[in-house]
């Protein structure tokens, strides 16, 4: 799949995750990074809807020019790496914050 992106970039999106609680689709604006090839979703806790949401289904969908893009999502564990994604999506002093995140690999096929 070829994505008109700049890379390395941020926007805000609909992301959607599948619910713990319900097992249906839930969707959340996100400011999202996008690097190489990959998403990558932060924030300063893991204390969210959609992150737990992750923890518990890998499955997320990003909405880019009005499709949905099925992706596959692994928890960040490397500092660097979240270092990284933070520099991208932050200009101001958040970019040194410790942060938990995502990296969601574009997956092919249809909704699961």
């Amino acid at each position: 799949m070829i994505l008109n992106i700049k890379s390395p970039s941020t926007f805000i999106t609909e992301v959607s995750t599948i619910s713990k609680l319900s097992n249906s689709i839930v969707s959340t604006k996100l400011k999202v990074v996008f690097k190489d090839g990959f998403f990558y979703l932060t924030r300063r806790n893991k204390n969210s809807k959609w992150y737990n949401n992750l923890l518990s289904n890998r499955y997320a969908e990003i909405l880019i020019n009005n499709e949905n893009i099925v992706t596959s999502a692994e928890e960040m564990i490397d500092e660097a790496e979240k270092k990284e994604v933070s520099s991208i999506k932050y200009a101001d002093k958040r970019r040194e914050d410790n942060r938990y995140g995502f990296k969601l690999t574009i997956e092919d096929g249809p909704r699961k």
